[in-house]
């Protein structure tokens, strides 16, 4: 991608054809065996598998809709997470009504590590649920979780937000519990739709992480870009193409979790773009033309997030675009062309110590720095295989390497980190349309999360 797509005057662009979800998943399984070698190394950097079982949950006082729903939703929660592998079903032993201990003589024949029983009780238009998380092999239950909710019966059961939360938040409970880090799916995602197509107006729309719950955030008349979420979840700052003076601007604007009108926070007499916040969300950094108008060459700004303490930390004839911060908070990674054609470079905040990074693909793009400080030395990225053909990588500062978590013949762009660092969100072009996709770190687990007009430029937020 030229890197003046990322600037408003060409935002508006549409992107190429993709293949179907399909044909990118079994393009994945084709890899070589370096490239599977490397796709077991990513797996197991964020954390060696746990075998998990999770039986059909036990029925109390009806309520057997609610109880396979749940199952199903938290199974998926389970399988996205990265953290563990799901037993096949079909080795399950029987299991026996009732609330008493599971027989773990029987479980211990399985390669189950851990097991997940479920219980789930309807009481008029209350619902109980009850999760118990058990090791086999010491036979100790090591979580258990009860949940009462106001469900009434006629309520839609799939879609129904506050039962889909309770798989969500006992499944961040499974994942805290392995790793010392919540899982991600009580998160959400922030990205840029548009409802009529690729060429009509787009706003800012918040999803579920797996692609429920959807709501508009702005109305900003057509033109809002570039969602970033803070790291508490608690504030988007996102690029709006608004009036000045009379004279249209794009500049830098903040939702808040409050509402109210998003204020402008970043105006200068160039073109803002690209926020991303600090880990201490202490600090905004973006890229801007204030000082580069007349050639329209952009430059990497600094400031606190209500615009105040604005530095300028490159200084350069060439374009400085897409900065994002590592989770350490003391360096930038940056597009530039600095050296010749679009390439990936990291620098101190100050703007010294610059360097080249040598990943692999031309035309690099959306460079996104892993949050999680166990898997602080990996940046998603997107570049092209050839021609208008990009996919995303995962570059490892620590081995050189890169590694291609998207596989096919269309496009691939905007990658962004869930908060805990094991799976990565991006757009993916189709036909006319573009949907918001989810993979794991390694390529695996890919799901597509939108299925309506052209959606773009994720963000995924916090707890």
């Amino acid at each position: 991608m030229n890197l003046q797509l990322r600037l408003p005057i060409i935002f508006l662009a549409a992107l190429a054809s993709m293949p179907s979800e399909t044909s990118l998943t079994r393009a994945s399984m084709t890899q070589g065996q370096q490239g599977q070698d490397i796709y077991i190394e990513l797996r197991n950097r964020a954390v060696n598998p746990i075998a998990l079982a999770v039986p059909t949950f036990s029925i109390i006082a009806g309520a057997e809709g609610e109880a396979n729903m749940l199952r199903q939703v938290l199974w998926n929660d389970l399988d996205y997470s990265m953290v563990f592998d799901l037993v096949d079903s079909k080795f399950y032993p029987d299991v026996a009504s009732g609330d008493g201990p599971p027989d773990f003589t029987a479980w211990r024949q399985t390669d189950a590590e851990a097991l997940i029983r479920g219980f789930v009780r309807r009481q008029g238009d209350d619902l109980i649920v009850e999760f118990r998380l058990y090791e086999i092999a010491s036979g100790l239950q090591i979580i258990g979780k009860r949940y009462y909710q106001e469900i009434p019966v006629t309520t839609a059961i799939i879609s129904n937000a506050e039962l889909r939360g309770i798989a969500h938040e006992f499944n961040d409970e499974a994942v805290f519990y392995f790793t010392g880090q919540y899982g991600a799916a009580s998160t959400r995602i922030a990205y840029v739709s548009n409802r009529r197509g690729p060429n009509g107006p787009k706003e800012i729309h918040l999803m579920d992480y797996d692609g429920y719950g959807d709501e508009q955030l702005t109305n900003d008349g057509g033109l809002a870009l570039n969602p970033a979420f803070s790291p508490d979840g608690d504030q988007i700052a996102y690029v709006t193409y608004r009036r000045h003076d009379g004279i249209p601007n794009v500049d830098i604007a903040m939702l808040n979790k409050g509402g109210g009108i998003p204020p402008v926070i970043i105006r200068t007499d160039g073109q803002d773009s690209s926020p991303d916040w600090s880990p201490d969300a202490s600090r905004l950094v973006f890229s801007s033309t204030k000082d580069g108008i007349k050639t329209g060459n952009s430059e990497i700004y600094i400031s606190k997030p209500d615009g105040s303490d604005m530095q300028r930390i490159t200084n350069n004839s060439e374009i400085d675009t897409s900065p994002t911060f590592s989770p350490n908070g003391r360096e930038i990674a940056f597009i530039s062309t600095r050296g010749g054609g679009q390439h990936l470079y990291k620098m101190s905040i100050d703007g010294i110590n610059v360097r080249r990074l040598p990943v692999e693909g031309t035309q690099i793009d959306s460079p996104a720095w892993n949050p999680n400080p166990q898997l602080s030395d990996l940046i998603a990225y997107a570049a092209s295989e050839g021609g208008n053909r990009f996919q995303v990588f995962v570059y490892s500062l620590s081995t050189g390497r890169s590694v291609p978590v998207t596989r096919g013949y269309g496009r691939a762009d905007s990658p962004n980190w869930s908060p805990d660092g094991r799976q990565i969100v991006f757009e993916a072009a189709q036909g006319n349309q573009s949907h918001i996709f989810a993979v794991g770190l390694d390529g695996s687990r890919l799901r597509q999360l939108t299925r309506e007009g052209a959606n773009q430029s994720p963000s995924w937020g916090g707890r």
